[in-house]
């Protein structure tokens, strides 16, 4: 009798694990970010066939398309796990809104915002 229960306890826990595993999973909202911005969720094998240069292209031109950012000198580098924004952007909130972009762009990987809130660099060097 205790063998019978052990076997069916087992194929009830069974059946739980496989419904559980084919159940679709909810991603939790990021912070400060309206879930109308929010990607899909990807599967983490969709995640590891994203490139680097990728990652790196959606970035900038999701930054260019971007008119608040206009003034701004970005720079996107994408190395390892991590994606960093380099350069200069006139305000507190262009420097948030560039991070938001890059974070809803970055596939997953970490964003570390190094942007610096100043005039925008015309590219020229100093005289």
């Amino acid at each position: 009798m205790k063998r019978y229960i052990a076997i069916v306890a087992l194929l009830a826990l069974s059946g739980v694990f496989v419904v559980a595993q084919n159940m679709p999973r909810q991603s939790d909202p990021q912070p400060g970010m309206p879930q109308t911005q929010q990607q899909p969720a990807t599967s983490g094998q969709q995640k590891a066939a994203v490139s680097a240069g990728g990652v790196q292209s959606d970035i900038q031109a999701a930054l260019q398309k971007e008119p608040t950012l206009a003034a701004s000198n970005i720079n996107v580098q994408v190395s390892g796990k991590s994606v960093e924004l380099l350069g200069t952007v006139p305000s507190k909130d262009a420097k948030d809104t560039a991070e938001q972009i890059a974070k809803a762009h970055s596939g997953g990987l970490d964003v570390k915002n190094h942007l610096k809130i100043g005039p925008a660099s015309t590219g020229a060097p100093p005289k």
